[in-house]
């Protein structure tokens, strides 16, 4: 239940924050529509470059290329709130990145991609995303999570705005 409070929290700031880099807004697409379909389709690839770590995307790239290409992707405000509740803005994220050394197949895996809520030129989706890392023994372990996905569009384009992690717990 906390988790949930916490993701409807986090939808919250994400729209409020997001709203300064807004462009006019037309039409909201109603939900179930052709536009809201093709709306979707455009976040999840918009996701999958977001993810290009990942081994099973469209978009691979090795991950300190991966990691160069988001510098350049997410919007300026991008934040993202881990699984751990700490928040982290573009700049810390793309720092940490730029020093860690993943092994290979370490990374995000999502699916289940789902278009919940658009607000003019702020989109809100979620996924379930696999979160596969490194134990310290060297085993590949991972975390099942929910993750809330926020999307801004600028100059014609959507963007990665930010991202909530939420681990599924069993």
């Amino acid at each position: 239940m906390r988790a949930i409070r916490v993701l409807c929290f986090v939808a919250a700031m994400c729209v409020s924050s997001l709203a300064f880099g807004q462009e006019p807004a037309k039409q909201t697409p109603k939900m179930g529509s052709k536009e809201w379909t093709e709306l979707e389709k455009t976040l999840w690839d918009v996701d999958q470059q977001w993810l290009c770590s990942a081994g099973a995307t469209p978009y691979h790239k090795d991950y300190k290329e991966c990691v160069e290409f988001r510098s350049q992707f997410w919007a300026d405000q991008f934040f993202e709130i881990s699984i751990k509740g700490e928040v982290q803005t573009k700049v810390e994220m793309i720092a940490r990145q730029r020093a860690a050394h993943p092994s290979k197949g370490v990374g995000p895996h999502p699916d289940d991609f789902k278009l919940m809520a658009v607000y003019g030129n702020v989109a809100l989706a979620t996924d379930h995303t696999f979160l596969q890392a490194e134990s310290t023994g060297g085993k590949v372990a991972g975390t099942q999570t929910r993750v809330l996905r926020m999307f801004v569009k600028e100059d014609g384009k959507w963007r990665p705005a930010g991202a909530a992690l939420v681990p599924i717990v069993q």
